[in-house]
This record gives structure tokens, sequence and C-alpha cells, in this order.
């Protein structure tokens, strides 16, 4: 046999086995043909110009997304905030499909075309900016984490990865929204309201005046700046777990009937009536010993899911906002200190502290003394720097009280008082009046007779 022969015959063998691959191979079978391509054309889609989404499941309520100049916008069914990242993802996904395997559903039996399930298809995601758009129309999951689809306009169907599906046809793009409780920086908040239970008497109402907060629910008192401040970003970072219903007919289902708890943000500056900066109703829990309650949002018509970390956020104990200082004085401020025994103020354990300059003075029964200064400034930082460990909202035990400091600027006006109170051999307590106890530990020791300043028995 010849080597021509051989070349023949090797020829001969080769074509027979390509026809027979062909004639076995599923996508020539159906009317298609394999590629591995993208499903666009680089740049078809502008990622940084989409400026609207819209999805359209099959059996459920259309969303639209829309960007604004403030951002991504929920704008059908109803307004609300979106998140950017997640509709981002979903636009980023679309764009970056790429398809195995095309089909011309022309081209293959009825039986075959149903089992694509673009006719019609489970869901439609349209993609638009200015000047264009494109709709990627979603049908049947198959192996393999594939699925169909088929781009609007196009012919044929293409096996994409199903990531798309997930997201939009799977998922639920009601989650894609906002879950942010309360925005931040969108207003100046000068009120905070603070509702603990359905009792009157469980509210708790801080209000900032020239730039100070004070409580003025259930008692007032000073407030800890630092603990507000605190607060409201804890408040604009805290988030839904998950959106539970839209409209739903019975809040009662979620405990929402007669909400039992909430936070109001009010403005600076708003009018009786105005709308709030920030407001959260939560219900009554739904489920005995469940952690999670459900709560609604400003006006949205919709119901959120909030876990133990949202509502321990918004929820904080009371005393957590109260300042913690004896006083608000600022020690370089007060030129003078007054004590007052419990026995009143002709009692002989009165005594008074001057500061001249960097030098202080006692006088304690007409005799004016030099002051241990190092003494005078440990009082003034126990009175007025030291954060009490725990709060109690009661009155001062009479029985226990010792007396009171008064605190005196140079004109002699007077800049806090702080009643002392004192368990023997237990624990200390300051105060000053307003119902509201600042408590310390035995070892803090305030002393209150004029021979620990001037080191005279």
């Amino acid at each position: 046999m010849t080597n021509r022969t051989l070349i023949i015959l090797g020829l001969l063998c080769a074509v027979t086995v390509g026809a027979w691959l062909a004639l076995r191979s599923p996508s020539s079978s159906r009317g298609g043909a394999r590629t591995t391509a993208p499903l666009f054309a680089v740049d078809e889609i502008p990622l940084e110009r989409v400026d609207r989404v819209e999805v359209r499941p099959r059996d459920a309520t259309e969303t639209v997304f829309v960007r604004t100049a403030s951002g991504w916008e929920q704008v059908e069914p109803f307004a609300h905030p979106a998140d950017p990242a997640s509709v981002r993802e979903v636009i980023d996904v679309a764009a970056a499909l790429t398809s195995s395997r095309a089909v011309d559903p022309a081209s293959i039996d009825p039986a075959a075309r149903t089992a694509l399930g673009l006719d019609p298809p489970a869901c439609v995601l349209r993609l638009a900016w200015p000047g264009g758009e494109r709709s990627i129309e979603l049908g049947r999951r198959t192996v393999a984490g594939r699925a169909w689809a088929r781009v609007s306009g196009r012919a044929e169907a293409a096996s994409v990865d199903a990531s798309l599906h997930a997201l939009a046809a799977e998922g639920d793009p009601r989650q894609w929204r906002l879950r942010r409780l309360h925005e931040p920086g969108g207003a100046d908040i000068a009120r905070i309201e603070v509702r603990y239970g359905a009792a009157p008497g469980q509210r708790l109402v801080l209000q900032r005046a020239a730039g100070k907060w004070s409580l003025l629910e259930p008692v007032a008192s000073r407030a800890d700046a630092d603990a507000v401040r605190g607060y409201l970003e804890a408040l604009a970072r805290a988030e839904a777990d998950a959106f539970a219903a839209d409209r739903p007919d019975d809040l009662a289902a979620f405990g929402l009937s007669q909400p039992e708890r909430g936070v109001v943000l009010g403005r600076a500056g708003a009018a009786p009536g105005d709308a709030p900066a920030g407001l959260v109703d939560v219900g009554i829990p739904v489920a005995e010993g469940a952690p999670e309650r459900f709560a609604r949002v400003g006006g949205r018509p919709v119901v959120v899911q909030l876990g133990p970390k949202a509502l321990a956020a918004m929820f904080p104990p009371p005393a957590f906002f109260v300042d913690p200082r004896g006083s608000d004085a600022v020690p370089a401020d007060v030129r003078g200190i007054r004590w007052t025994p419990a026995e009143g103020p002709g009692s002989a354990g009165a005594f008074a502290l001057e500061r001249s300059l960097d030098a202080w003075t006692a006088d304690a029964g007409g005799a004016r003394v030099a002051a241990d200064g190092e003494r005078v400034r440990r009082l003034l930082a126990q009175l007025c720097e030291a954060r009490a460990p725990a709060v109690a909202f009661q009155r001062m035990p009479e029985a226990l009280v010792l007396g009171e400091y008064a605190l005196l600027a140079a004109d002699g006006s007077t800049l806090a008082r702080v009643r002392v109170a004192h368990e023997p051999g237990g624990q200390w307590a300051l105060d000053g009046g307003e119902g509201v106890l600042r408590v310390f530990p035995a070892g803090f020791d305030v002393a209150t007779d004029a021979a620990a300043y001037t080191g005279m028995r």
C-alpha cells in the first residue's frame, strides 16, 4: 500500500469521525451552535451612565430604581431610598454575562422551546441610560449553574451563568433598598424622643439649646453630649435585617397596630406640626421569646424586621444619656467653693475655699488660712470631671446626705450645686437635686471637712 493511499484513508476516517460527532452533538440536534462569548459587546452597556433599572417579574409587582443627584432611589411601586451597592451589582452582573450556547427558538421543536422558559419569561430586567437601553428576558434554570436568557430584539436564546437569575428572577428586589433606619447628615437634630414602652412614664426626651443637650423627661437633668453624639452615630449605622412586607393590609400581624416603642428625631428650628427628621415605630413582639421585632420607618408603606443589634442601638438604657459627672462646671472657672453641712448654713462644719491666682485659702469659722491647692484640685476633679460608673433615676436618700458644695464664679454667682451622700462604709452619691444620682464606689472619698484642705485639726 502506497503512502498516498494511507493519506487518503486517514482523511476519510477523520471526515467520518467528524460527521459522527456532529450528529451526536446536542446543539446540532436542537438547532443551535456552541459558543463562549460575552452576551454584550464591550461598552454596549455603559455602566457609569445607567440611570434606570426596571425589574418585571412574571407574577409580581414591577420595581423601578432611578439614579438621581442624591443617589439611587426606588420610585415604583413607591418612593424609597435604594442601596447603591445592590443596584450596581445587578448592573455589573448583567453587563458581564457570557453565553456558552445559543439556540434559535424557531428552529427547535415546541417541547424544547417551552423548556427554555422564555415564552413568557420568568422576569425581564431593563437597563436604561440617556439615549439607550437593553432588556434581558430571564428564562428557566438548567444544570451546572446555567440558565436561559434572551436579549430583547435578538432571535436566539443564550445559555448564561445563573447569577443574574439569582438576583432578579429568584431574589427579592425589595432587598435592594437601603436598610438604614435614619439618614445621617440629613438634618440638624435638636430634639430626640425615645419611647421605651406604651406608658406615659416610659418616654425619654432630649433637647439641644445653645449647643447644649439637656434631658427633659423623665426628669430635668444634664445630658452627656458625647453619649448623645454617639447615639445619633449609632442610629445612623443601624439597619433593618430585612424588608418584611409592602403595604400590608393588617399591621396587627406585625405587632404594629399600636406601636410599643419608637424614636423621633426633630430638626432645629422646627415648628409644631412639621414632619420629623427621623421616625421609627417599633411593634410589640409577635412571637413569645423572639428577639426580633417589626417596625415602620417614617411614612413609608413598608414593614421591616429589626434584629437585636438594631434594637440595642435604638434603645440604650435611659441612664446612658445622663451626664455622669457631679456637675458640668469647668474647674478653671471656679473661683470659690462653699460647703454647707446637712445641718444647715450655720453649722460648725461649714467652710469656704477661695482662689486668688493659683493659690487657695480656706475660711473656717472666721479664720482664713492657706489651703492645700493639690487637695482642692482633687475636690474639683471629683465634683466636675469624675464620671460615675452608675447612674440611677431616684431622689437622694435624705438620711445619707452629708451636705452640699456650691461652686462659685469670680463674680460670686453660683456655677453649680452638688449634694454629697455616703453610705457608712459604702458607696458615695452626688446629685444636683434633680432626681438623678451619680453613684461612685466606696473609695471615692469626698472630703467634707476643712481640716482635709488645711491640715489643721
